[in-house]
């Protein structure tokens, strides 16, 4: 680290995704290689198969009352689990109320929401919508419902930045402590997209996987046979503060954060992955820590041709011929949308923690034009180091996390 300025520590972190309903539990499956992959049953789709990767260990019960699970969208239902889980460890004496700060990451916010409330005014009419909807349906419903919910009235963003949200959110709250606005940042991303009007709409962009017949390989992030990203639901959220500020043992730091945007395409990434080498770039350069001391990377890895081959092709430009090793955690749980940066960056955590990188499950035959060391079939052990963390979304999107282990006494 260059020393300019503090490292952030994450001092907890909390998560729902498929294959886990906590960090321990998601961490244990990515090392299995497993894959967490069903099929969506709807009518309306006919004959058009559609796989979809849910958090099924999530019980609304544990955490909101009746009201709260028949108001709430499926979405905002799974950040205040992952934020409260999150919260449960921390000391009881807390920064003043005024000083704690939320920062939640959205792709497409309430999607279910949105879909019963369309159906039931097409069907009914005016009456039959929840008077509540339009405050559910804001962008900003997700970071409000957790600062009502935890008490916390310092500063309130919500950050929608598509697919890459979750880092951004990460990024963003860690800057708020930097720059002196927050002493305590709950910072994290969510999504929920498991419904018939959000898979047809990336249905009809031919951007999901259709590999129906085998749901263990459908996601295949950087393999040759690779045929689209397999859509999942989940959240993630850290509690972020100053290092110096830190009472017990952090589980890790944010100490770089890059942010960017390739002006391109709303769809497609640049095909050199230029804006992703320079998300890259910049976050090595906010932490002042070279390309080598990177031990690994948890990549983007969405299992689409073109995003898939831009990352490789960023990754190759900044470690050259010889890429530390690259996990991509889409391939076991999917990929989560706004929660998918924010999951992934408490994986690489976890990665840190435990000296190894999970393989990329449903990967068995690398791209010959992907020329990275992508880790499949078991655990990568690693030493000591940082870990590169990489999110990107549509409207050409690009944010990267450097992340490393908590600081030896």
């Amino acid at each position: 680290m260059s020393g300019r300025r503090e490292p952030v520590a994450v001092v907890a972190a909390g998560l729902k995704a498929p294959g886990g309903s906590c960090p321990d539990e998601l961490w244990q499956a990515l090392c299995a290689g497993r894959s967490f992959a069903e099929p969506f049953v709807d009518d309306r789709l006919g004959d058009v198969g559609v796989l979809v990767s849910r958090a099924a260990g999530f019980d609304p019960v544990e955490y909101l009352s009746v009201p709260e699970q028949r108001r709430l969208d499926r979405s905002q239902q799974l950040a205040i689990g992952a934020a409260q889980d999150a919260l449960a460890g921390l000391p009881a004496q807390l920064p003043p109320a005024q000083r704690c700060a939320v920062v939640c990451g959205v792709g497409f916010g309430a999607a279910a929401t949105h879909e019963a409330a369309l159906s039931a005014l097409t069907a009914t009419g005016l009456h039959a919508l929840n008077p509540l909807t339009a405050p559910i349906l804001m962008p900003n419903s997700a970071a409000a419902l957790l600062a009502i919910r935890f008490g916390f009235t310092g500063p309130n963003l919500t950050v929608a930045a598509a697919c890459a949200a979750g880092t951004a959110a990460i990024g963003e709250g860690a800057e708020l402590l930097r720059r002196g606005a927050a002493d305590l940042v709950l910072a994290g991303g969510v999504d929920s997209l498991v419904n018939y009007s959000s898979l047809c709409a990336f249905l009809r962009l031919d951007a999901m996987t259709r590999r129906c017949d085998e749901p263990e390989t459908a996601s295949r992030p950087f393999d040759l046979h690779r045929d689209g990203f397999l859509m999942g639901e989940g959240a993630g959220f850290v509690v972020l503060q100053r290092l110096s500020a830190v009472r017990q043992a952090p589980l890790g730091l944010i100490v770089g954060y890059g942010n960017c945007t390739d002006a391109y395409s709303l769809v497609a990434p640049a095909p050199d992955g230029n804006g992703a080498l320079r998300a890259m770039r910049l976050a090595l350069a906010d932490a002042g820590v070279p390309c080598s001391a990177v031990s690994h990377v948890s990549a983007h890895g969405t299992s689409t041709r073109l995003n898939d081959l831009a990352e490789a092709a960023a990754l190759a430009a900044l470690f050259g011929s010889s890429t530390p090793p690259v996990t991509a955690i889409k391939g076991s749980t999917g990929h989560l949308i706004g929660g998918a940066g924010a999951v992934a960056t408490i994986m690489a955590l976890c990665s840190l923690r435990h000296h190894q990188v999970p393989p990329i499950a449903g990967l068995h035959t690398v791209d010959p034009a992907i020329r990275i060391d992508a880790v499949r079939g078991q655990p990568r052990p690693i030493g000591a180091g940082y870990g590169l963390v990489n999110a990107f979304g549509f409207g050409g999107l690009n944010t990267s996390l450097l992340v490393a282990g908590p600081p030896l006494d």
